[in-house]
């Protein structure tokens, strides 16, 4: 459809709504009703004009402010972005036409996904909690069809976004520790001072504030982090590849994520076993790992963080051994579509920590959406290894890393956390972290990505004379 004529059904179709609503200006829905249709015509504009801003503005939201919200109509910024950004891919023609063996297990994942929900889905939550995964899964489509140089500004503009985040979630760990700093976020909804510190880790009877900051929940934040360090090494160069990474990693160190500290140290120790590093380049990272971990254990709380893993007085690791006992008893009757999305423990704070479920992405997922869902989920794991695995064994170090990374991850943080399944932002996250592999794979294989049309169809960038660079380039 010709930009203009879309732009004109557009126009025709929300102006009479927005006017007609204008009359009931002093009911309560019209007043949610007016400033949504309104950011809905002005996006529309966007979308069909201008769609390139959709992605951008995803790619910081979801590393800034993963839990913000659009003022005055509270819809998450990083959902409307992914809805946007899915849509501009539909709308548009595409860079690329070809899809990996990885985008084809997502595609698995989401049709056995939307069977669980047709299966057990009985309430509105039950769809609502199904849309919001389906819109974070599928952004990895989106996301694939851009060419690789605006898929390459799209990573540099999360990470941008991600240290940012970073750094001011440092800052509030640091001077403010009753967090009370977010406020000045209230605008886009981070509008309770608890946020910004609210979560602590108790050994021994002494209270330490995990960092948080805009990703509220520290587990949330070491995920997102992660995934913006290992991508932060692929599409930023130079030296400020090495001060974004530290404020990263001192973040990550931070949290006190066992889950994103384990899976990082595990993907270098797997570049080391088996990347093809030269003597210089092995020492180096030999050196930089050693000075890390030495000033991460130099912190009591990190130190009595990490150790207590290993203790058999670690709350969270015998709640991890109860909730894996009761899951066959808890799935009983409910082992081909799981006992829905809708639950309790999956919109419901408090209920959340009321119910010791499994806290493991793989098993979460057949909790949820049954044992054909896990299975999906299980051969995007696998798939994703042996794409991993092919990175490590590269001739870039980069490229090792983030392969290593992803080996770790699936390995290690899925398998000890679940934001990935039940938090939307978090998904999304995994998405950008599936996109980034593949882009990754792509380099350390020489492989090409199928080019459709010419470089005017695709996605309009305003004013702009940025050229189309080869697949086979490296990012950085």
């Amino acid at each position: 459809m010709p930009v203009r004529r879309a732009t004109h059904i557009a126009l025709v179709v929300l102006f009479p709504s927005l006017v007609t609503l204008g009359f009931f200006a002093t009911e309560g829905i019209a007043r949610f009703a007016l400033p949504a249709l309104a950011l809905l015509l002005v996006g529309a504009w966007i979308g069909l004009r201008h769609p390139l801003v959709f992605y951008w503005a995803l790619a910081f939201s979801l590393g800034a402010v993963p839990f913000g919200s659009l003022p005055g109509v509270h819809l998450p910024l990083v959902f409307t972005f992914s809805v946007a950004v899915i849509f501009a891919a539909l709308l548009h023609p595409t860079a690329v036409g070809k899809v990996t063996a990885l985008e084809l297990t997502v595609v698995l994942l989401f049709l056995t996904s939307t069977l669980s929900l047709v299966a057990t889905g009985s309430t509105t939550t039950d769809l609502m909690e199904y849309m919001k995964w389906s819109v974070a899964t599928l952004v990895v489509f989106a996301l694939l069809r851009l060419p690789r140089h605006q898929l390459r500004r799209f990573g540099q503009i999360f990470v941008v976004g991600t240290t940012l985040a970073a750094m001011f979630a440092v800052v509030i760990r640091a001077a403010d520790p009753t967090g009370r700093m977010i406020t000045v976020l209230a605008p886009i909804g981070y509008g309770k001072a608890a946020e910004g510190s609210r979560f602590v880790y108790t050994p021994g009877g002494t209270e330490t504030v995990r960092l948080a900051g805009t990703f509220v929940d520290p587990n949330a934040a070491g995920i997102i982090l992660f995934v913006a360090l290992l991508v932060c090494f692929v599409v930023i160069g130079h030296r400020i590849r090495w001060v974004m990474a530290g404020v990263l990693f001192v973040a990550i160190v931070l949290t006190l994520s066992r889950a994103a500290l384990f899976s990082f140290i595990g993907g270098v120790v797997l570049v080391l076993a088996f990347h093809q590093l030269r003597k210089s380049q092995r020492l180096a990272i030999v050196g930089a790992f050693m000075a890390a971990a030495l000033a991460a254990f130099a912190v009591p709380s990190v130190r009595n963080r990490v150790f207590s893993s290993f203790s058999g007085n670690d709350a969270g690791s015998s709640a991890r051994g109860d909730a894996l006992r009761d899951f066959p008893g808890l799935m009983a009757g409910h082992w081909p579509f799981g006992l829905g999305w809708g639950r309790k423990e999956f919109v419901d704070e408090a209920a959340a920590f009321q119910v010791n479920y499994v806290a493991n992405a793989p098993l979460l997922t057949i909790y949820r959406g049954g044992f054909i869902a896990g299975l999906a989920f299980l051969a995007v794991m696998i798939v994703g290894i042996v794409m991993s695995y092919q990175c490590v064994r590269s001739r870039r170090w980069e490229y090792g890393l983030f392969g290593g990374g992803f080996i770790a991850f699936c390995l290690i943080a899925l398998q000890l956390d679940f934001p990935v399944v039940t938090i939307p932002s978090v998904t999304t996250a995994f998405s950008v972290l599936l996109v980034f592999l593949v882009v990754t794979w792509e380099l350390a294989t020489g492989r090409t990505t199928a080019a459709r049309g010419s470089r005017s169809e695709t996605l309009p960038v305003a004013a702009t004379t940025t050229t189309v660079r080869s697949a086979r380039a490296p990012l950085n």
